[in-house]
C-alpha cells in the first residue's frame, strides 16, 4: 500500500477512526498520559500540603487551648500567692501569730475561695495552727522538714527562699491538694532568722477544673509533668508521659519555684486519615483524568484536522497541498546525500467521456476505486497523491543504479492498476494514464522543475511513445536488474 509521511500529520486511514480511535497509541495518548502523571504528581502533592497544612491548623487550635489553660492556672496559682503572702507578712510583722488573730485572718483570706482547703501556720517547719481546723485536724504537728513526701519541696523553698508551689500529694486529711509552701525571715536583735514557713493548701482537681482541664481532656491525651514545680524533667503531675516521637504539642507553665511542662496529642491523633483520603484529592484526580482525556482529545483532533487538511477527501489519497510539502521534505533529505526517488506524473486518458456519459457522480466513483487501486499497486514506502481532478502524482525511492526498465516496471504496474474495468451504473468503464517520469536529482533538485520535467514527459507520451510511458531526461543507468516487485 502506499507509504504514509512520518509525520504524524500525514493523511491516511488513520484519519478516519472509529469511535474512541482517540485513545489508540500514538503522541496524543502519549502527551495526555504525561499531563494525567503530572497531574497526579501534584494531587500528590496537593493532598499532603492540604494534609500536613491541617495537622499544621490543628497543631495551632491544640496549642492555643493549651496556652489559655496554661494562662488560667498560672493567674489562679499566683492569686493564691498573693492572698498568702498576705498572710506571711503579718506573720513577720508580729514575729508569730496568736491563735485568734490566725483565725480571724484565715477567715477573712478564705472567704470566697472554695478552692483552698486550708492555711496553715509552721514555726520550725512544723505545722501548729491550721484554719479552718475542723477536717485538718490531722496536718498539725506535721514537720514539713523532713517529711519525706513534703520534705524535698520545703528544702527546696528555703533553698530559693521563694514560693514555691509543692504537689500534688495525698493529703493526711484526704484527697489530692497541691500546697503553696512560703519560709519566713524574721528579724530578732538584727539578725535574720528562718521563723518557718506558711502555707495554702489547693484542691487539685478544683484547681485544675477551674483553669479547663475537663474540655481538654475530651479530645486530648493530656500530660503534665514537674512535681513541686521541678520542671521537665520531674515527676508526673496528671496523665501519663508522652513519647518522645507523639508530636505532642508542649507549653510550659510557670509557677512559684518552678514550672509544670503541659504536653497534649489528640486522642485519635493529628489526622488519622492518610493523604490520599483528604477531602480534596478524589476531585483532583478526577479533574486531572478529565484534563488528560481532553488533551488527547484535543492533539489527536488537532493531528485529525491536519491530516484532513492534506488528504483529497474523495479518493482519500494525499492530495496536492500534501503532496508538494512532502517533496520539498523529500528534496531536503535529498540533498543531505540521504535518498533518491522518482516522480511519476500521469492523468487519466479517457476519463472525460466517462463524465460527459454517465455524470459526476460517477467520475467521482471512478476517481475513488482508481485512488484505491494505486494505493495497493505501490511498495510502503511510495506514495501516490491526487493533484487534482484525473491528475495524480506517485512518489518512489530510488537508489543508485536504479535502471529505467525498473522504473517502467513501476509505471506498467500503476498502468495496469488503472486500466481494470470498473463497474459503473451498471456499465464496465475503461480508462488508461499517460505517465511521465522524472528523477532526482537527475532531472532537477527542486520541486518547481521536477514537476515540470514531470509534466512534459507525461505529455509526450500522450502523444508518442506506445507504452504511454516517457522520461523527463536521459538516466545515469547502472546495472541493469529485473524490476522490483
Amino acid at each position: 500500500m502506499a507509504a504514509r509521511d512520518d509525520s504524524p500529520d500525514a493523511p491516511g486511514a488513520e484519519s478516519t477512526d472509529p469511535a474512541g480511535g482517540w485513545l489508540r497509541p500514538g503522541r496524543p495518548l502519549f502527551f495526555g498520559l504525561l499531563v494525567l502523571l503530572m497531574g497526579l504528581y501534584f494531587s500528590i502533592n496537593a493532598a499532603q500540603l492540604e494534609r500536613d497544612r491541617y495537622v499544621s491548623e490543628r497543631r495551632s487550635r491544640v496549642q492555643a487551648e493549651l496556652s489559655d489553660f496554661r494562662a488560667r492556672l498560672e493567674t489562679q496559682v499566683y492569686a493564691k500567692v498573693g492572698l498568702v503572702r498576705g498572710l506571711a507578712v503579718q506573720v513577720v510583722q508580729q514575729e508569730g501569730m496568736s491563735p485568734a488573730a490566725f483565725e480571724a485572718i484565715g477567715a477573712e483570706l478564705l472567704r470566697g475561695q472554695p478552692g483552698v482547703r486550708a492555711l496553715s501556720l509552721a514555726p520550725g517547719f512544723v505545722v501548729s495552727e491550721v484554719y479552718p481546723r475542723e477536717g485538718n485536724e490531722a496536718a498539725i504537728g506535721l514537720d514539713l522538714f523532713n517529711d519525706p513526701v513534703q520534705g524535698p519541696a520545703m528544702r527546696r523553698a528555703v533553698q530559693a527562699d521563694q514560693p514555691l508551689l509543692a504537689g500534688p500529694f495525698e493529703a493526711l486529711q484526704g484527697g489530692r491538694v497541691l500546697a503553696i509552701r512560703i519560709p519566713l525571715w524574721v528579724d530578732r536583735e538584727g539578725v535574720p532568722r528562718l521563723w518557718g514557713a506558711v502555707s495554702m493548701t489547693l484542691d487539685y482537681e478544683q484547681l485544675l477544673a477551674e483553669a479547663g482541664v475537663k474540655p481538654l481532656e475530651k479530645d486530648l491525651r493530656l500530660s503534665i509533668v514537674g512535681r513541686d514545680a521541678a520542671g521537665p524533667g520531674g515527676d508526673i503531675v496528671r496523665g501519663l508521659r508522652l513519647p518522645a516521637d507523639s508530636g505532642a504539642v508542649r507549653v510550659p507553665a510557670f509557677l512559684p519555684g518552678g514550672s509544670w511542662l503541659i504536653s497534649a496529642v489528640p486522642e485519635r491523633g493529628w489526622d488519622a486519615r492518610p493523604w490520599w483520603r483528604t477531602p480534596g484529592f478524589p476531585l483532583r484526580i478526577v479533574l486531572s483524568l478529565l484534563a488528560a482525556l481532553a488533551i488527547t482529545r484535543i492533539l489527536h483532533d488537532r493531528q485529525r484536522i491536519r491530516r484532513l487538511a492534506g488528504m483529497d477527501s474523495l479518493t482519500s489519497l494525499p492530495n496536492r497541498r500534501w503532496a508538494l510539502q512532502h517533496l520539498a521534505r523529500r528534496i531536503a533529505r535529498g540533498r543531505r546525500g540521504d535518498a533518491r526517488f522518482a516522480l511519476l506524473s500521469f492523468d487519466l486518458d479517457g476519463f472525460k467521456p466517462v463524465n460527459d456519459t454517465y455524470g459526476h457522480a460517477a467520475g467521482d466513483l471512478l476517481l475513488a476505486e482508481i485512488g484505491r487501486r494505486l494505493t495497493e499497486s505501490l511498495r510502503p514506502g511510495d506514495v501516490v497523491a491526487r493533484m487534482g481532478g484525473d491528475e495524480f502524482l506517485v512518489i518512489v525511492g530510488t537508489e543508485d543504479g536504479t535502471d529505467e526498465p525498473w522504473l517502467r516496471a513501476v509505471a506498467a504496474r500503476v498502468q495496469s492498476a488503472i486500466s481494470r474495468p470498473v463497474p459503473i451504473e451498471g456499465h464496465w468503464v475503461v480508462v488508461g494514464a499517460s505517465i511521465g517520469v522524472a528523477c532526482f536529482p537527475d532531472d532537477g533538485d527542486d520541486s518547481e522543475t521536477l514537476l515540470r520535467r514531470a509534466d512534459e514527459a507525461m505529455y509526450r507520451a500522450k502523444q508518442g511513445r506506445a507504452d504511454g510511458v516517457a522520461f523527463a531526461g536521459p538516466l545515469a543507468l547502472g546495472t541493469r536488474g529485473e524490476p522490483a516487485p
